[in-house]
């Protein structure tokens, strides 16, 4: 695992990261790639947001944790 990825003071656990976002694509898509990018550097990542987003998050290997529904009138 990268040094980068380790978490200090956790007793050498992997760093474990849930990013959570709440809205359309321009709101969830940031956080996807950041998730990729820790997932790359040996981090546990996974992205909190509607179920909507299920494909986009199953396409590059990012676990989703559904919360919520799509609000109303908000257009992927």
């Amino acid at each position: 695992m990268p040094a980068e990825a380790r978490t200090y003071g956790n007793r050498g656990s992997e760093m474990r990261v849930s990013l959570s976002t709440y809205g359309s694509r321009g709101d969830v898509g940031p956080m996807v790639g950041l998730a990729v990018r820790l997932r790359a550097l040996g981090a546990e990542a996974w992205v909190c947001s509607p179920p909507d987003f299920a494909e986009l998050l199953a396409r590059v290997g990012v676990p989703l944790v559904a919360t919520g529904v799509m609000p109303a009138g908000v257009r992927l």
